[in-house]
């Protein structure tokens, strides 16, 4: 095995590891002090407090999931009094979506126990090594969307 291909599994073994744990963080959210949240409604509280109010279309899209399976997560939110989902005035076909003011108290708790982690992980750090950290993530992330992008066209072709 060549030095670059034991430690891209080496990478890949630290990526997992680290996803792990902030998925764990992402579940213990939501079932956290706003208890009864599944996943994906945490995902969508945390893209409606990040981008403001939303068309369904947009958000489906944002998140990479299908139209009526963001109706059905809009209406479980609407339920718990965290969303609220209006017609546009212009085109009654259009549907936006935005946060109660509990639901953005929720998406507010959620951003800053991740904030909290965040800090902790960067923590272990020097600052030099954290300016070094952030520059390498910003390029493995660079890249990753350029390979993301040859793996789609060539799975079109």
């Amino acid at each position: 095995m060549s030095g670059l291909e034991e430690r891209a599994r080496d990478f890949g073994s630290v990526v997992r590891e680290i996803l792990k744990q902030f998925q764990r963080l992402h579940d213990s959210q939501a079932c956290g002090q706003h208890a009864n949240l599944g996943h994906q409604d945490l995902r969508l509280i945390e893209c409606l407090g990040e981008l403001g109010p939303q068309m369904m279309r947009s958000l489906a899209e944002h998140l990479g999931l299908a139209v009526n399976s963001m109706t059905a997560i809009v209406d479980g939110l609407e339920q718990k009094g965290l969303a609220l989902r209006t017609r546009s005035a212009t085109d009654r076909r259009v549907i936006h979506v935005e946060l109660t003011a509990r639901g953005q108290a929720t998406y507010e708790l959620a951003a800053n126990a991740k904030l909290q982690f965040h800090r902790a992980l960067l923590g272990a750090l020097t600052e030099d090594e954290q300016a070094i950290l952030l520059v390498l993530f910003r390029k493995i992330a660079r890249e990753g969307w350029k390979q993301v992008e040859r793996f789609s066209e060539s799975q079109v072709s």
